[in-house]
This record gives structure tokens, sequence and C-alpha cells, in this order.
């Protein structure tokens, strides 16, 4: 009885670990842009991303992100800063980014000038959480 008690914190801690990427429910990206390249081997993918807020209350960014979705649409999501790298030091690990996506520099310009919105960060990372 007592391997099964064990057995279950353990996949409960890494449903929770798995989980903590995804926020599937604060994602408003249902398209997924596609990536310019793969690096760093399966699970992680480069992708062009300005940054538009960050708040450590996920719920924080409600507001903004129907707004800004209302101009961008599928091309903006929130997301754990702890899902990437690549991103300025001064972004405090445990927050979320209310981000703009794109799959080039390019692209993601157009985006940003649409939206019309000043970003704190804007560069290629590599996305670490894969929906």
């Amino acid at each position: 009885m007592r391997r099964v008690g064990a057995a279950a914190v353990a996949i409960v801690s890494i449903a929770v670990a798995l989980t903590a990427c995804t926020k599937s429910a604060d994602t408003l990206d249902l398209t997924s842009p596609t990536p310019t390249s793969v690096e760093g081997g399966p699970g992680s993918v480069t992708e062009w991303l300005g940054v538009l807020r960050t708040e450590a209350i996920v719920d924080s960014l409600d507001d903004d992100t129907a707004a800004v979705k209302a101009i961008v649409d599928g091309s903006i999501v929130v997301s754990p800063v702890a899902c990437f790298d690549g991103l300025p030091a001064s972004f405090e690990p445990d927050v979320y980014l209310l981000r703009v996506v794109a799959p080039t520099r390019e692209d993601l310009e157009r985006l940003l000038s649409h939206a019309g919105r000043s970003t704190i960060f804007k560069g290629q990372v590599r996305t670490m959480c894969l929906d």
C-alpha cells in the first residue's frame, strides 16, 4: 500500500511540473506559428517573440490579452518565463509573459506594429515548453 501512495505522489508531481509550462487555459495561440528552426534536440524550438508584459499572477494579464488578441488573433500567447531560454536575466523565473509570437523577425515586427504596443523585449528565443 505504501508503494501505491508513493507512486501516486510521483505521478501527481510529474503532472504538475509538466503543466507548469503549458497553462493551456491562458494560451490563446490555437494555430501555433511555424518555428524557424529546431535547436537543442527534441522538445525545443526557436521562435521570435515580443514581450508586452510580465505578471506574477497570470489572471492579471487577462484584459491586455483580450485587447491584443483582437488585433493579432492567434499570434498572442501567455506562458511562464521558465519555458524560454534566451530571455533577459532581469525577467523573474516565476512570472508569466504576455507575448506576440511569429516565425520570422519581419512577421514579428508587422504584428507588433499592428498591436500598437511597446515591448519590453524583442528577440529570438528557444522555447522549452510545447503544447
